[in-house]
């Protein structure tokens, strides 16, 4: 299977040699190498890129054109460590990351190839530069768009996924007389790295939303949204180390059947969440009902004041009582993220 984005990289390069072919002008290929620079993935992702290459092609200029003029009777490794120096540090106090390269570049460039001819060859590369920038962005707008948002809660919603299974799976191991339908569980230290890695699709989404993008409904809804998938992925870290003894299993019989029944409830709610959140951003809403627990969990009060429960082993019973706290917190961990779900979306 052909990927997309090498595709979309490779026509946006192609078409952008193409024009620079006809236009005849000199130093076509570095609209070619921009592309290649800036292709970042997403949408937001290639404007942080593009900003970057953009700011240190002018500031590699600026340097490049006040160095060779001041520096240029000294000998050559002297006037480019001085000039490289600066870049350095005026690119540290600007935040330049990626753009240093592009900077230097095109001072050690200029400097040793094209010290004849500045006045065309700076304008030149920085015209091309920003045209590859152009043109990738706009690819990644009308060619198989990827979208930071979309990818980011798209990310959000693969854990949520796996943390489908993974409490379908916690409420089988309650019940292994009965055959529950479930696909292997992640651990606690897969469910943390798949959250990692929905975070870190943040900073691409942020770029897209413009100005005060901490007030955009999209970054409120994933500020309750990462807040829900930690507290349910530590849910989950707790009932690891929590797991009940194999001794004397029938006097706690309801009591796992309730936590059992709460596990598969709260695992199909946040199947629905993955699915809303598959949609696109403006479309998506949460369940409309609130979250219905199961009437062995309603009635758990009583069992918990069962002698027949209470007769088990003190390790057991304690271990129970964990767990049975873990799920009552990941149940309104699922309620709260709902509540400001829907009050998110209804301000939208």
């Amino acid at each position: 299977m052909i990927n997309r984005n090498a595709l979309r990289t490779a026509l946006t390069a192609g078409l952008g040699n193409g024009f620079a072919f006809i236009t005849g002008l000199a130093d076509g290929q570095y609209v070619a190498l921009a592309v290649l620079s800036v292709s970042g993935g997403t949408y937001g992702g290639s404007i942080e890129l593009g900003r970057q290459r953009l700011l240190g092609t002018v500031l590699g200029s600026i340097l490049l054109l006040i160095g060779y003029e001041c520096l240029k009777s000294l000998p050559l490794a002297v006037g480019l460590a001085i000039t490289m120096g600066c870049l350095r540090l005026l690119g540290g106090a600007l935040g330049l990351k990626v753009g240093y390269k592009v900077g230097g570049m095109i001072v050690v460039m200029g400097w040793l190839v094209h010290e004849g001819n500045l006045a065309t060859w700076i304008p030149l590369r920085f015209f091309w530069t920003a045209l590859g920038v152009l043109l990738t962005l706009l690819s990644l707008r009308l060619f198989w768009p990827v979208r930071g948002i979309s990818l980011c809660f798209n990310r959000y919603a693969d854990l949520f996924r796996d943390l489908h299974h993974t409490y379908l799976t916690l409420a089988a191991r309650l019940n292994p007389s009965e055959a529950v339908a479930a696909s292997p569980s992640s651990s606690y230290r897969q469910l943390r790295a798949t959250l990692q890695n929905a975070r870190s699709q943040r900073p691409a989404m942020l770029q897209e939303l413009g100005n005060q993008p901490s007030r955009h409904p999209a970054t409120l809804l994933l500020n309750s949204l990462d807040a829900a998938a930690s507290r349910l992925v530590t849910m989950v870290r707790g009932m690891e180390r929590a797991v009940p003894t194999a001794r004397d299993p029938q006097l706690v019989a309801r009591l796992h059947r309730a936590e059992a029944d709460l596990l598969t409830c709260m695992a199909q709610r946040l199947l629905l969440w993955e699915a809303q959140l598959r949609v696109p951003f403006g479309q998506s809403r949460p369940p409309l009902q609130p979250l219905q627990a199961p009437q062995s969990w309603v009635d758990l009060g009583s069992e918990l004041n069962d002698p027949v429960a209470n007769s088990a082993s003190l390790d057991r019973l304690e271990r129970i009582a964990a767990r049975l706290l873990l799920c009552r917190q990941a149940e309104q961990a699922i309620r709260d993220g709902e509540a400001s779900w829907q009050a998110i979306m209804a301000r939208n």
